[in-house]
């Protein structure tokens, strides 16, 4: 079993995070004391190491201008402040704590009170980017059920965590340029409801998923995605002969060629 070793990060602090979610510099902080239990000599105490016991160090912030985590607007004060601990990345088998200060502002702007912001928390609070990170690139290689047994999540925590490293990737790799495409459905519950399937045939990868059913309408909407530009760089589209993906595709990209593959 993991040993939990806490450390308390003065806040406000500004840390710098890289593209791929780690800290690159921290600027306002000071790390405090940092309890790491004792390994008494001889035998094996593996499992059963706690916290020492001791006078517990409190952060308390500089005073400095707060951030609404909401608006983004800044603010000279705060309205209440108090401890959060937060996880962050693991050192071996043993995972790391922050036990760091959040304030909360009367926001005028929102008209009510919000939570500071703090660029180096993820978007649930609870724990840092950089570790959120980490739990995006380990669901690429393990399922989320997985995943949540090693690092002792809840498997909607690591849901929300993946999803919002998939969202950082997808940001990063901006809207794709394909030169052929193959188009097609997929049925998504019992009956006949439907959603598009777009796929970059060079590349080998989906691209675009999306619609509400398979009409002209939903087709559209991928077209209006990729941008008029990128539309028109299409040379060949491959798709069944369901009417509405043809008058969409010879509508929005009158360039590019199709071809009814031999599966319909």
């Amino acid at each position: 079993m993991p040993i939990e070793t806490f450390c308390c990060l003065q806040l406000p602090a500004k840390l710098a995070c890289s593209a791929d979610g780690y800290f690159t510099h921290i600027t306002q902080a000071s790390l405090g004391r940092i309890r790491i239990p004792r390994i008494p000599p001889g035998g094996n105490h593996h499992g059963c190491l706690r916290r020492s016991e001791g006078t517990r160090y409190s952060p308390r912030s500089p005073l400095k201008k707060t951030v609404c985590g909401t608006c983004g607007k800044v603010h000279s004060g705060w309205y209440d402040r108090k401890v959060r601990r937060v996880r962050d990345l693991s050192c071996a088998d043993t995972r790391m704590y922050l036990d760091i200060e959040v304030r909360r502002v009367q926001c005028r702007s929102c008209g009510k009170v919000k939570r500071e912001r703090l660029d180096f928390l993820a978007d649930n609070p609870l724990y840092t980017k950089r570790f959120a990170w980490f739990v995006g690139r380990r669901c690429r290689q393990s399922t989320v059920k997985d995943v949540a047994r090693e690092l002792n999540l809840d498997w909607h925590t690591v849901k929300e965590l993946d999803k919002q490293y998939m969202r950082i990737q997808l940001e990063r790799a901006g809207t794709p340029g394909p030169k052929v495409v193959g188009i097609d459905e997929i049925s998504i519950r019992k009956g006949h409801t439907y959603r598009i399937v777009v796929s970059d045939l060079v590349r080998g990868r989906p691209i675009w998923f999306g619609g509400q059913d398979r009409s002209e309408a939903s087709m559209d909407q991928f077209y209006d995605w990729l941008g008029k530009k990128k539309a028109h760089g299409i040379r060949l589209a491959v798709m069944d002969m369901w009417k509405p993906f043809g008058h969409s595709t010879r509508k929005q990209a009158p360039q590019a060629a199709i071809l009814f593959d031999k599966f319909h």
